[in-house]
């Protein structure tokens, strides 16, 4: 007689939570958490970090880059909250399309103010809000900053003097990809540019901080042991390029299917099939 196929029951595959507690941990490994403010900090975090502090302290511009997945807005969003709110009041504008009219408004907006319909009017808001905010100031952060169009930038330029005083009105943080100061540079920019105090660049992690960064994430989430072969460690060093992003991404699903294979140690099969889910892996590596 012809068995008839059985269906695929979602209690065949165990769930989140059943991994979870299979492995001891707290929560998923390698996943951003909001609840706290923790950052593994390689030496180029310590030198940003420091310049972040002299330009919010002068009142400079500083451009913040690196390529996606470096981890610039998580460092940014970071250092904004620490700062201390009886010297600053931070303010970040994630939506980059804005026009010179928009970036105005939603200033204004974040401080609390409704924008009027004339330019001079919201001017003289902003003007006035800064002069109530002395001597906490102002940090104003753009993150995408590449995106902004051109006239966008020019009004943050001009807004960085407004008041007449003899230093900048607030302190401004251009965060972007790789090719936004050398977009600054052209002459449309260059009075923008010109008042740059300080640059960073965030690359990806150096081979030998891979380990420790991988442990450093599996140990917040509850688990103080290795759980990478030594050669699938190579792979995933090999295969994100040290960039954080993909490297968390491919040791997520790595764990994902040690886990459900009820294996508690990552080995490079595991690697491999996550490669095959992360389009952002490394191209060269070669798929079983």
């Amino acid at each position: 007689m012809r068995a008839e196929p059985t269906s695929r029951s979602a209690k065949d595959t165990p769930g989140l939570d059943e991994l979870l507690r299979a492995w001891g941990l707290r929560r998923a490994p390698f996943v951003a958490d909001d609840k706290t403010t923790d950052l593994f900090l390689t030496g180029t975090h310590r030198e940003s970090l420091d310049l972040l502090d002299t330009t919010a302290a002068l009142r400079g511009v500083m451009v913040l880059t690196g390529t996606p997945g470096t981890g610039k807005s998580t460092l940014l969003k970071n250092w904004l909250s620490g700062l201390e709110p009886k010297r600053f009041l931070p303010i970040l504008i994630t939506q980059s399309s804005l026009s010179a009219t928009g970036v105005l408004e939603v200033l204004l907006a974040n401080l609390g103010e409704r924008a009027r319909f004339k330019r001079s009017t919201n001017l003289l808001l902003l003007e006035k809000h800064l002069a109530d905010l002395e001597p906490v100031t102002l940090v104003l952060a753009l993150d995408d900053a590449q995106n902004y169009p051109g006239p966008a930038l020019e009004e943050l330029r001009m807004l960085l003097g407004l008041g007449g005083r003899h230093r900048s009105a607030f302190a401004l943080i251009l965060l972007g990809d790789d090719y936004l100061l050398g977009s600054l540079r052209l002459s449309v920019q260059r009075a923008l540019f010109s008042r740059i105090s300080a640059t960073a660049k965030l690359g990806n992690l150096p081979r030998e901080d891979i380990p420790a960064y991988l442990n450093w994430h599996v140990s917040r989430a509850g688990l103080d042991r290795d759980i990478f072969a030594p050669a699938a460690l190579d792979l995933l060093t090999e295969a994100s390029d040290g960039n954080p992003r993909t490297l968390g991404l491919l040791a997520q699903a790595a764990w994902l299917c040690a886990a459900r294979q009820n294996t508690f140690t990552i080995e490079t099969d595991h690697v491999h099939k996550a490669l095959r889910q992360i389009p952002a892996a490394n191209a060269k590596i070669t798929q079983p």
